[in-house]
Order: C-alpha cells, then sequence, then structure tokens
C-alpha cells in the first residue's frame, strides 16, 4: 500500500479485507493509473459475488458485538486510528498523490483532514445521545434512545478517497454500525491505509470490511442484501439517483453527497483581489474535481473586467504538473474522461459567444491534464452554466443588481455550496434566506469539517454528515413512553 516517495512507478497492490483478513479477489484484479503520467503504478483486487456475500456476512455477525460495545471503547479505537494514521501521513500522503494526481500539499492536506476527521468522531462517540421528554400523564415519562441501525454499505469517491473514507468510516462506527466500505477502484490503496490504522488501531474482525469491483454489480448486491440498513454514498448525482432508486425498493435509509455547481456571487463592494486570493485555491486545488469548487463567478458590472483580468493572471500563473514536482502548483485530472468533459464544455461554450481568457487546451505531455481555464461573457445556455464541470474551468458572468445574481446562482439543479463577497450586511441576510444552497460561505470558503453537519439540496442529495447529526444519521430513535410502576 506505499509507495517510494521519488519514484511514480512503484507498485501498489491493494486487496479486499473481509472478516479481518487481507485477501485476493475472485474476480481478478485492473491495474491502477497514476493521472500525472498516465502509467500504471499498481493492481487492485476485485470482488465478484461470493466476495461481497462474505463481506455482508461478516459485517452482520460483527454488529451485536460491536453495536453493545461502550460508545467510549468505540471511540478510543477510533482516536487511536487517528494517532496511526498521522504517524504515517507522508507514507499514506504518496499513496494519494499517485493515485488521484494531487500535488503533494493537497495530498498532505487530505490526509489531516482525515485524522481530524476519525479523532473528531471518535470523541463524538461517547457523545451520542437521545433526551428526555416530558410524561403526557403523571408518573409518566419519555425518552429517546439512539439505536444503531446495523450494516452500512458506504461508497466513496476518487476525488478525495481519504477525506471521503474517514468520514463514512468515522461516522458510522461512532454510531455502533458495522460497515461494508465499496470504495473508488481508481485510489484503492488510500483506502486501504485508513482500514489498516483502523485494524492497527483494535478494530474487531467483521467490523469493517472493505471491497472493489465492477460499481453497477457491487452496489445491486450491496443494497439488494436484507442485512444492509443504511447507504453513505459520495459521487455524480446520475450515479445516486440509480443508488437511490435501489435502496428505495427496500427503504433503506440513505445519506447521498452527490454533484455540485457553486457560485460566486461578487458584489459592487467587494475587494477583487481578496476575492480571487480566496476563491482560486478551492477553484483550481485538486485541478478543480470538487463538488464545492466554485465554478461560476457571477460578478457585478462595476467590478467585471477588473475581477476578469485577475482571475486570468492568477490562472495563467499556475504550473501544471505531477504532484512530485515541488514547483507544481495544479496536478492533474483523473484520467482522460474528465479532459474530454472539459474541452466539449470549453467549446460549447465559444461556440455560443463566450470569450476564452486563457487556457482551453490539453497540454502536450504524459498524463491527464487540462490547462486552468477562465471564460467571459458565457451566456445562459451554454452547457458550462448547468452542467457541473468537475475540473479547472471557471465561468465569468456579469450581473447589474442582487436580485439579478441570486437568480442566476439558483437557476441549476444543483445546490450544494455558494459564497457571496460584499460589505452589506442586508445582501448577507437576503443571501442566506434566498441562495438555493445548503452550505454558505461569506466573504470566505465554506470548509466542510468534521464538527459540523452538511448536506445536498435538491440534485445535490440530502442527508448529513459531519457532526452529531452526521453520526445520528445511522441511528435510529426509539421512542421510550413509560409509567411508573403500579407498586
Amino acid at each position: 500500500m506505499s509507495a517510494d516517495t521519488a519514484d511514480s512507478t512503484t507498485q501498489v497492490a491493494t486487496r479486499l479485507f473481509v472478516g479481518g483478513r487481507w485477501r485476493d479477489g475472485r474476480a481478478g484484479r485492473i491495474p491502477v493509473t497514476d493521472p500525472g503520467n498516465g502509467r500504471t503504478i499498481g493492481t487492485v483486487e476485485q470482488a465478484d459475488e461470493r466476495d461481497v456475500a462474505d463481506a455482508l456476512d461478516a459485517a452482520a455477525a460483527a454488529f451485536r458485538a460491536w453495536s453493545t460495545t461502550v460508545p467510549a471503547q468505540r471511540g478510543a479505537i477510533l482516536k487511536k486510528a487517528a494517532t496511526l494514521l498521522g504517524s504515517r501521513a507522508e507514507e499514506v500522503a504518496t499513496t494519494l498523490m499517485l493515485e488521484a494526481g494531487k500535488t503533494r500539499a493537497e495530498a498532505r492536506g487530505e490526509i489531516q483532514r482525515a485524522v481530524d476527521t476519525l479523532e473528531w468522531n471518535g470523541e463524538q462517540a461517547a457523545r451520542v445521545e437521545g433526551r428526555v421528554i416530558g410524561g403526557a400523564a403523571a408518573g409518566s415519562r419519555r425518552y429517546s434512545v439512539p439505536t444503531p441501525l446495523g450494516v452500512v454499505a458506504a461508497f466513496t469517491a476518487w476525488n478525495f478517497p481519504a477525506v471521503l473514507g474517514a468520514r463514512k468510516l468515522g461516522g458510522t462506527l461512532a454510531a455502533g454500525c458495522t460497515v461494508v466500505l465499496k470504495a473508488a477502484e481508481s485510489a484503492p490503496g488510500t483506502a486501504a491505509a485508513i482500514v489498516q490504522a483502523l485494524v492497527d488501531a483494535g478494530l474487531p474482525d467483521g467490523v469493517v470490511n472493505l471491497v472493489f469491483g465492477d460499481p453497477p454489480a457491487v452496489s445491486a448486491q450491496l443494497l439488494g442484501s436484507p442485512v444492509v440498513k443504511a447507504v453513505t454514498f459520495t459521487g455524480s448525482t446520475a450515479v445516486g439517483k440509480q443508488l437511490a432508486t435501489l435502496a428505495a425498493s427496500r427503504l433503506i435509509r440513505g445519506v447521498f453527497e452527490l454533484g455540485g455547481h457553486a457560485p460566486v456571487l461578487v458584489c459592487e463592494d467587494a475587494d477583487v483581489d481578496s476575492v480571487v486570493a480566496v476563491t482560486s485555491p478551492a477553484k483550481f486545488g485538486s485541478a478543480g474535481q470538487s463538488c464545492v469548487a466554485p465554478s461560476r463567478y457571477l460578478v457585478h458590472r462595476s467590478l467585471y473586467d477588473a475581477f476578469a483580468s485577475r482571475l486570468t493572471e492568477h490562472a495563467s500563473s499556475l504550473r501544471l504538473g505531477h504532484g512530485s514536482d515541488p514547483a507544481t502548483t495544479m496536478g492533474a485530472l483523473v484520467h482522460q474522461g474528465r479532459v474530454d468533459a472539459m474541452l466539449r464544455l470549453t467549446q460549447d461554450a465559444v461556440g455560443r459567444g463566450a470569450r476564452l481568457l486563457c487556457g482551453g487546451r490539453q497540454p502536450e505531455r504524459d498524463g491527464f491534464y487540462f490547462e486552468p481555464t477562465v471564460l467571459a461573457d458565457v451566456p445562459h445556455d451554454a452547457d458550462l452554466m448547468s452542467e457541473e464541470p468537475f475540473g479547472p474551468i471557471a465561468a465569468v458572468v456579469p450581473f447589474d443588481d442582487f436580485d439579478e445574481a441570486v437568480e442566476l446562482a439558483n437557476a441549476p439543479e444543483y445546490a450544494f455550496a455558494a459564497y457571496v463577497f460584499t460589505d452589506s450586511i442586508a445582501r448577507r441576510e437576503i443571501a442566506v434566506e434566498r441562495l438555493k444552497a445548503s452550505n454558505i460561505g461569506i466573504n470566505q470558503m465554506a470548509p466542510s469539517l468534521p464538527d459540523a453537519p452538511l448536506g445536498g439540496l435538491d440534485a445535490s442529495g440530502y442527508g448529513y454528515e459531519g457532526g452529531a447529526e452526521g453520526v445520528l444519521s445511522f441511528t435510529q430513535l426509539r421512542l421510550v413512553s413509560q409509567s411508573a410502576p403500579t407498586r
């Protein structure tokens, strides 16, 4: 699971983890590619139907003991796993860098976020609690009891494999559930490293099981199993809808973190340099492959030319390259399909009248790169204005009044993140009230941290991850009504 920090050709062989044992998959193995140069860096084992069934059986068998484990003891394992992952941070960050095409700084930052997530959920495990409610009759009382749901099917995406893995496992394990984790085949070593930290921290056999395999087949088997009581998924809206449909047939509870198309509203009293400095790391970090990344800059006409010029200057200054190069400031996209999508969105926008201010090309080099791209005067009917770009493309559009900006911001079907830059208290209040977004940043970004709940709206999903709500998502609040004994 490790990789030499100086050699991106190091082989990374990732296996399944079922019932407390690492093992090969019965469906063979597939290659893992370094997006930064297109080379094969290892393999990942693939589960067949029998492997998935074994994982489900192991999770079901482990549930009773784990769900009745003292919450503080569950938390202690999570906190120890956080410490172990932190001690291995450099090694795991190298694996993440090679698998996901990130810069080394981005990979290190993500591993630290994963450590923080496990640590926080470890603390929260002992704080999962219900409440006492007044009785409806003399001598009676009512109280709610959080009870673990059972086996959880968890699915993580490739763009943030460490954070997403820690978030799924942290919340479910703190709640007392057992898990079958279906992680991304393109970033398997990172997921395996988190599982290994939990195992080394003392996690009992069967509590977490890690599988890889054909996504439709594995998903259908997991969500068709009678032992699975909840599903948590992070990924595209299209796949999320498919999984939600499968879950609905068995009334499986779901938490879905799906796509986004985050607007940035730049009002006439905003500072242009500050907006660019604050938002650009999120826009171009991880090559723009984030559901909360700014994608549409809606700029007051009085600042429009200055802002477009400043954003273009910044985007043009970014240096593309492999994450192992210290000079690299933007890494690769995950595969050629994402590059093709960037080309299509750019060509469509320009064909409809947008101005290409910088970028717009796939550079001639090994790996899957797309130049940081800024498009101005993007017409509202361009695909880029309604389709999540999930890449390093920024659309810049003018507005004349704040009502118009809010209307433009709310136009796509997505409703995850939105950002507003203004000194006006009135506009801030309007933004919070009227913006169709569940995660709003005012004069700053809105980071997803483990101590606060985050969930989507509309095509961006539903349910919560993070905070006490993220743990309670995997419990049933049983209402107990009790009268005093008659004698």
